[in-house]
């Protein structure tokens, strides 16, 4: 297990590399010169110069390559052309509205989607069953964007039940409150994907055989299931947990512009608009990191759960 783990951790630096280098090569992609175009027609040559300085344009394209590597390793994501501030400064500040977007969403996922999943194999068979797999079906297939539009729309402006835009102020309970909307519609498409995998992996669980064994002893379907047969058909949930908080990440980006939440998806959204380009660098690398080391997390615990990929 220790070398497989070494093995993951040595893949994921030729990764952040080449994401390294789609973002530099990103300056050097736009038409016309990206001095001009950051700036606008009114910048004079000398503030042109000087973002040219900033963002290493006035060197060769291998040694501002090479220097920007130097500076992420060191920390140093560059200034924000707009905000003079770090790019550090302005990510950090932000993350964690992504964060707690994120793991709650992530959150409200498993704890439904494991339900429909169980209750659906509860039920085989049956009108029940069918029901829940319509709706796994239905949600899994729903955008986040068109999730976060329609809580909007039924929840907020028809119901007036839930806030439609903002963070929320006056405390933790107003803050919850305003997350509610976000976090229910980021979590609807892996509430039916997890509700679809916890069914078919109930249902290999029920015709095992130890299952069998406990059923000849005569005891309640209801207790083998809460009781023996949960404790094996829930790994796959476990395993897939890491890959869903990856997706769930580039999702946050369309409900916080949706539901116009600060966090990092808008930031960098907000980046593009203004051609801020090392915030807009500095804001992709760190979610890329965090897709990164979060698919890390899911392969580590496939091969924690399932030996048969540590063993291959």
């Amino acid at each position: 297990m220790f070398i497989y783990i070494i093995k993951r951790l040595l893949w994921v630096i030729p990764t952040i590399l080449a994401v390294l280098f789609l973002l530099f090569s990103l300056t050097y992609l736009l038409p016309g010169d990206p001095a001009d175009i950051i700036l606008g027609p009114r910048a004079t040559d000398e503030m042109a110069e000087n973002l040219r300085e900033r963002l290493g344009l006035n060197r060769p394209w291998y040694q501002g390559y090479f220097s920007y590597i130097r500076d992420v390793m060191r920390g140093d994501l560059g200034v924000s052309v707009f905000r003079s501030r770090p790019v550090f400064n302005v990510v950090m500040e932000v993350l964690p509205y992504t964060l707690a977007l994120t793991f709650a969403g992530m959150g409200l996922a498993v704890i439904n989607g494991i339900l429909i999943g169980l209750l659906a194999a509860n039920y085989q068979n049956t009108w029940f069953d069918k029901f829940l797999t319509l709706i796994s079906f239905i949600t899994a297939s729903t955008p986040t964007y068109i999730a976060s539009v329609l809580i909007i729309v039924i929840f907020s402006v028809n119901l007036n039940l839930l806030p439609s835009i903002g963070l929320g102020e006056g405390g933790l309970l107003n803050s919850l409150y305003y997350l509610i909307g976000p976090a229910v519609a980021l979590s609807i498409g892996w509430t039916g994907y997890i509700g679809r995998l916890t069914r078919s992996s109930m249902l290999e669980t029920l015709e095992s055989d130890f299952i069998q064994t406990e059923k000849s002893f005569g005891l309640p379907r209801n207790y083998i299931i809460y009781k023996y047969a949960l404790k094996k058909a829930i790994k796959p949930i476990i395993a897939v947990i890491g890959l869903g908080v990856g997706r769930l990440l580039g999702g946050a980006v369309f409900v916080e512009v949706i539901f116009t939440r600060p966090g990092l998806g808008r930031l960098i959204v907000d980046s593009i608009f203004e051609r801020d380009l090392p915030l807009v660098r500095g804001g992709v690398l760190v979610a890329a990191l965090l897709f990164v080391f979060a698919n890390l997390l899911a392969d580590i615990s496939y091969a924690y759960f399932d030996p048969r990929i540590k063993q291959e």
